[in-house]
């Protein structure tokens, strides 16, 4: 009896605890996610790599926002190709909030500087939150981007403003977005290769009796001065499906804007050097020359706010109507198409270090992916030029959509801009982050084997001095010279390799213009003669037989359909295979 009374009162005492566990159970079951939303480009944040040493550094804010939180944080991360396919997917996505204005799918998108601008014209953008101080932006939770941003980034940001155009409001760039990547636009070419090809090359000064490059780094460079550093590259006729172009409408609009006006954006940049034109006015002229589709450049050099004199010049220079700048375009892409390999926008990375083509239309950062592949798998050795004639600086950078979680978001903007997260973000991708504190300058010096140190460098013959004071004026003192500038002494082979590729000279980006948002008009004109370019492509015996083929295929159905009508009917006749032997039977 004493047995029977224990078993019940354990079974009672089992049921009741199976009771007791399911409010833990449901607990367990419903805890609390946060989750952030995040759009980025492809292959464009550090993972985890043992060889070079990197992060998965979506798994390492995980980590730390769920023990700031003190619940599980998930991110939820998202790519897109292109910034127009990105653009598209936002307005796709977007759904009226509670106060009837759109509210988007994603909490942070990193877009380019044009994009930007574009998205802050329709009021897509949240603000970051953020207090003024001496005319200048500082993040209230972008602690890291404050102290370790370098100046010539945060400058820039806070220069330039944007309209919404809803609300009316024009605030600085600043407000809205946290620059993540930067850099500049130009060719990735293969000097052996182009040497080789071209026969008003003078080959003895530059390749040795075995056919091997003799003259590296900066010698190169100045050796096919006016051949690698020009807009001309790839339409030079010696180079025929050698060259890639990027399947980017703006990207190479800008290429074909520099091609078309490469004579008078030449002699601009003489009259910038010998101080005829500030570097502000220059900057800006640039600005309206690259970034023209259908308007006059009188017209648009009128808001530049020169003197009448500094106007006449460059309404002398610039004699073409910028009226049919999009034609010009048009025209000269059509003829580049029939002289490149083709239309890229990632492959050309792999192509180039394969030894597939020569010279590859290229950002930066992929730039110096690509010199780095090459390297690795012992190929050619590959470089870098920005054209003489004035370029692109491009920027990518956080912004939070409408509706965004914004404390969350403001995280992630703050943990990427760690150093070390810099660091790894550089290592894997290639391109190269706004942070540039001390950790990242010294990174930058082990990494190419620089000094600050003058009599080190004698020693080490490294004869090519290089002011970085633009970049990394943020960095301690014991890195500067007496009088505050930032000097770091480099070999020769450096110059036109990953160095100069990554961090350039500052000659170089002052002669890079910024992309900016067009008109409705504008991106019309635009979107047309890239169509027009691209359809192009199809070959003209091709469009002639696709029209008589399938007017064939009609009278055909036509006859067939009242013969049939009539009863007349077409049989084929039925093919004599013959015997066949065990193993010619299919199974």
């Amino acid at each position: 009896m004493k047995t029977r009374v224990n078993r019940l009162i354990a079974l009672l005492s089992l049921v009741i605890l199976m009771f007791s566990a399911i409010p833990m159970l449901a607990s367990c079951g419903s805890e609390e996610v946060l989750e952030l939303n995040v759009y980025n480009a492809e292959e464009y944040i550090s993972e985890k790599n043992v060889k070079w040493e990197t992060e998965d550094i979506i798994e390492k804010f995980e980590e730390w926002a769920s023990g700031k939180y003190g619940k599980k944080v998930k991110v939820n991360y998202s790519t897109f190709g292109t910034l127009e396919n990105m653009y598209n997917e936002l307005q796709l996505t977007k759904k009226r909030g509670s106060d009837g204005k759109y509210v988007y799918a994603y909490d942070l998108v990193c877009p380019s500087d044009y994009m930007i601008q574009r998205m802050i014209r329709e009021d897509m953008l949240e603000t970051y939150d953020v207090t003024e101080e001496n005319g200048s932006v500082v993040y209230d939770a972008v602690d890291n981007y404050n102290d370790y941003a370098s100046d010539f980034i945060k400058n820039l940001f806070n220069s330039k403003e944007e309209e919404n155009i809803v609300s009316g409001e024009k605030l600085s760039w600043a407000n809205y977005a946290v620059c993540y990547m930067w850099g500049t636009m130009g060719f990735v070419y293969n000097p052996k290769k182009l040497v080789e090809t071209n026969s008003a090359i003078d080959k003895n000064s530059i390749l040795d009796e075995d056919g091997e490059l003799a003259v590296f780094g900066a010698e190169l460079e100045e050796a096919l001065d006016g051949i690698v550093n020009t807009w001309e590259l790839p339409w030079i006729a010696y180079y025929k499906n050698l060259g890639t172009i990027k399947n980017s409408i703006r990207d190479t609009y800008a290429l074909a804007v520099g091609y078309v006006y490469r004579d008078e954006l030449f002699k601009f940049r003489k009259l910038w050097e010998d101080g005829t034109f500030t570097g502000d006015e220059y900057q800006s002229a640039l600005i309206s020359i690259f970034n023209n589709v259908n308007t006059k450049f009188s017209d648009e050099f009128k808001k530049l706010g020169l003197s009448d004199e500094k106007q006449a010049i460059l309404n002398g220079l610039f004699k073409s109507d910028g009226k049919n700048t999009v034609d010009k375009v048009s025209e000269e892409l059509k003829l580049l198409k029939h002289n490149v390999y083709g239309f890229e926008v990632d492959s050309g990375k792999k192509d180039m270090a394969a030894g597939k083509i020569a010279i590859n239309f290229a950002w930066s950062g992929d730039a110096a992916f690509t010199l780095d592949t090459a390297d690795e798998e012992e190929g050619a050795e590959l470089y870098y030029s920005v054209p003489r004639e004035g370029s692109n600086i491009w920027f990518d950078a956080w912004v939070m959509p409408k509706g965004a979680n914004k404390e969350l978001a403001q995280d992630f903007v703050n943990y990427i801009s760690r150093p070390e997260c810099a660091i790894w973000n550089m290592d894997f991708i290639g391109y190269v982050s706004p942070i540039a504190g001390d950790e990242v300058f010294e990174r930058m010096l082990d990494t190419y084997e620089l000094t600050v140190d003058p009599a080190e460098a004698a020693e080490n013959e490294l004869t090519y001095e290089i002011d970085y004071s633009y970049y990394f004026g943020n960095i301690s003192d014991e890195y500067k010279t007496e009088d505050g500038r930032v000097i770091v002494y480099s070999s020769q082979d450096n110059i036109g390799r990953q160095l100069t590729t990554q961090y350039p000279e500052k000659s170089t980006v002052d002669r890079c213009a910024l992309m900016t948002a067009l008109s409705r008009t504008e991106l019309t004109a635009m979107n047309e003669m890239w169509s027009d370019v691209k359809v192009g492509d199809i070959s003209e015996g091709f469009l002639i037989a696709v029209p008589i083929i399938l007017g064939l295929a009609l009278i055909w159905y036509i006859i067939h359909a009242i013969l049939k009508k009539h009863g007349i009917k077409f049989v084929r006749k039925p093919r004599n295979y013959g015997k066949l032997i065990k193993s010619e039977r299919i199974r």
